[in-house]
Order: structure tokens, then C-alpha cells, then sequence
């Protein structure tokens, strides 16, 4: 005995959708999971941020009262020289101190490259310490030691009363050094991570093919790390450029505006003379240009993966 099935009942058994209705799918134990966090983001981030646009385009004030102003706030904005001023300043501090820390973690990651040893160990301890300490902090016990009276600095390098913070042609060299050496054992770390990770039997045909150091250096190990220093970059990038807390505690922005950052500058119209307003218009400027930048570099990494083959 045979049984005849209809066509919607072939259909069914193949467990294709029938042509021209779309899949439905049943959300996932995971993407209820998620949920939760999503909500938080959104509660906690998206709505500052929304907020934050609003007051951009009003002359809020302290009392938390203001009119609604249009573009003034962005206007005014670009026409600040305090605020062109403040970005020249974060743009050679950003670019500076990340090229010095990538140089220097580069250098440490070669001379500590191997098997872990109890030495390299203790090694990657020490120097990985400034990164632990909270930059406030940093930069307040570097501004003791810069001090002209009773700094150590001055008593090490026989220079007495040598203003270094005070001084606006030294301040901002001053504040690299501080962040240079707060920031260097980060690159570091990364860069060591990923040097251990590069497998053992690719050195080893390269040296079986006669290849020397230096060529294994430029043939292999450089390019299988550039995507590890790409992003440890990035990461420095985005924050030395939005740094505020290491940079007001160890210059406070001065003398005069030789050390104001974009960051300092925008506390300042702030919290300091209550201008909110124009403030969230500067936040909302300096967040779009940190995102734009960001997606820039990020396809331009993706881009040299593809030449390489990665």
C-alpha cells in the first residue's frame, strides 16, 4: 500500500521554508543572556549621550536653566583660539608619547622574548608596576619630584630651582615623560603576549632556511605582530587623546595654556565657569572626531590584513 503526499506536505518534510515566506527564528538562551546588559548599556551610556546632544545646542548654565541657542555653542566652538590651542596640545601629546611608548615596549618585548624564566618573570613584574597605579595618583607624586625647592629630579641632575612644570617651553615635555612611563609597561605587555605567542616551528624553519635574526625580525616577527601593535596603538591613541586625570594633577593645564588638553579645556568651561552648554557641544565634537577616527584605522587595519594575508 503506497501513500500519496501532498505538496505541502513534501514541504514540510524537507523542512525548507516554502518560497517567498521568510525563516522565523526563535531567540536563543543567549540572546536573552544579553538582554540585561544591553539595557544597562543603553540606560547608563546611551542616555547621557542623548543628553549630552540636547545641552549642546542650549546655553545651559550652572542653575541648570538656559535658552535654546541653535549652533551657536559649534560656532563659537571653531572660532575659540583657547580651544584650536587646546587641540594642538593633544594632538603632540597623543602622537609623542604613544610613538616613544611603542619604540620602548618593542624594545623590552624583544630583550625579554624567550621561555619564561623566574627572571623574565620578575622583570615583567617591575616594569609592569606604573601601569597599576591610578594616574591621579601618578601624577601628583611626579609633580612633587619636578618640584623646584625640594624635587629629587633637580637634586639627581645638579640643575637647583629648575622650574620643569612651571616652565611652558618644558611642561608639556614633562608631562610626555610622566605619561610615557606610566603607559609604556601597557604596550609592553601586549606586545610580549604576542611575541609568546608566536608558534616555535616558524623560527625554526626560518632559521633551517638559513634565515638570521634580523631577517626573521623583518620576514616574520614583524608582521605577525603588526596587528598587536596596531591595536595596542589604538588603544593608547583613544586614550591619551581623552586623558585628563594624569595631565590635571601633574600641570593642572599650565602654566598659562601650555599644557591644556582637550580634556582640561573642556573641564575648565565646564566646571569652572559653568558654561554646560557650550561644554557638551566640545564633548559631543571631540566624541564624533575620537568615532570617526577610530572606523578610519580600523579599516585601514583591515585593509593591510588583507595585503598581508592574515
Amino acid at each position: 500500500m503506497t501513500t500519496t503526499l501532498s505538496p505541502r506536505t513534501r514541504r514540510t518534510d524537507v523542512g525548507g521554508p516554502a518560497p517567498g515566506r521568510s525563516r522565523r527564528r526563535t531567540p536563543t538562551a543567549y540572546f536573552w543572556m544579553l538582554v540585561p546588559s544591553v539595557a544597562l548599556l543603553l540606560a547608563f551610556a546611551g542616555y547621557p549621550l542623548v543628553r549630552t546632544v540636547m545641552y549642546s545646542f542650549t546655553d545651559l548654565n550652572a542653575a541648570g536653566v538656559g535658552d535654546i541657542v541653535g549652533l551657536d555653542n559649534y560656532v563659537r566652538l571653531f572660532e575659540d583660539d583657547l580651544f584650536r590651542e587646546a587641540v594642538r596640545v593633544t594632538v603632540v601629546y597623543t602622537v609623542v608619547s604613544v610613538a616613544i611608548e611603542v619604540v620602548l615596549a618593542w624594545g623590552l618585548a624583544l630583550l625579554l622574548q624567550g621561555p619564561i624564566s623566574r627572571l623574565g618573570h620578575l622583570l615583567r613584574v617591575i616594569i609592569a608596576i606604573p601601569m597599576a597605579l591610578c594616574p591621579v595618583v601618578v601624577g601628583i607624586v611626579w609633580r612633587f619630584l619636578f618640584n623646584p625647592q625640594y624635587g629629587w629630579i633637580n637634586a639627581l641632575l645638579g640643575t637647583p630651582d629648575r622650574d620643569w612644570t612651571g616652565d611652558p617651553e618644558r611642561a608639556l615635555g614633562v608631562m610626555i615623560f610622566v605619561d610615557v612611563w606610566a603607559w609604556t609597561p601597557f604596550v609592553f605587555m601586549m606586545l610580549s603576549a604576542g611575541l609568546l605567542a608566536i608558534p616555535d616551528d616558524i623560527k625554526e624553519a626560518a632559521r633551517l632556511d638559513g634565515a638570521n635574526a634580523v631577517r626573521s625580525f623583518w620576514s616574520i616577527t614583524l608582521p605577525l605582530m603588526m596587528p598587536v601593535t596596531l591595536v595596542a596603538m589604538l588603544l593608547r591613541i583613544i586614550d591619551a587623546a581623552k586623558a585628563f586625570d594624569l595631565p590635571y594633577a601633574l600641570t593642572s593645564g599650565g602654566p598659562g595654556n601650555a599644557t591644556t588638553t582637550v580634556g582640561i579645556f573642556l573641564y575648565k568651561r565646564g566646571f569652572a565657569e559653568f558654561q554646560q552648554g557650550y561644554a557638551s557641544a566640545l564633548a559631543v565634537v571631540f566624541t564624533l572626531a575620537l568615532v570617526v577616527f577610530a572606523v578610519v584605522y580600523l579599516g585601514v587595519m583591515r585593509r593591510a590584513d588583507r595585503r598581508a594575508g592574515l
